[in-house]
């Protein structure tokens, strides 16, 4: 898909999310993997995810059908030009993957736009959503 780039996780990485059975959580500074702390600081406001492996899911995104996604990750960030237009906010969307290759670390696939890519304002959070900062 035009854009993306291949990014990997390691399976360390992605432990304190799969523990949760798909229960979203916040990943803060080290909590984060290491391709999203590529990312300037000042622009990311906030990161959600969720998944496990012991339930692996068939997922539509954008007219692709993607078997094996155990995990997702939403990545909200500031756009400047989006901001300009009313929608500071874009949301962008990752599937993550087992690597056929290797044991050692999992595909991260996207980002995927959706009807959420463009939004006024963060979205609200249960106030005992667990943080996981690394």
């Amino acid at each position: 898909m035009p854009g993306m780039r291949l990014k990997k996780m390691t399976r360390e990485e992605f432990e304190p999310i799969a523990e949760r059975l798909w229960i979203p959580v916040t990943l803060s500074e080290e909590g984060q993997p290491a391709w999203i702390r590529g990312i300037p600081k000042e622009i990311v406001h906030l990161v959600l995810a969720s998944g496990t492996y012991i339930d692996p899911r068939i997922v539509q995104a954008q007219g692709l059908t993607i078997s094996g996604v155990i995990g997702g990750l939403d990545i909200y960030r500031f756009d400047q030009d989006n901001a300009n237009k009313g929608y500071p906010i874009n949301k962008d969307h990752y599937l993550i993957v087992t690597d056929p290759t290797t044991q050692d670390s999992l595909l991260v696939l996207g980002p995927y736009k959706d009807h959420e890519h463009w939004l006024s304002q963060l979205p609200e959070l249960p106030p005992d959503i667990t943080v996981i900062e690394g």
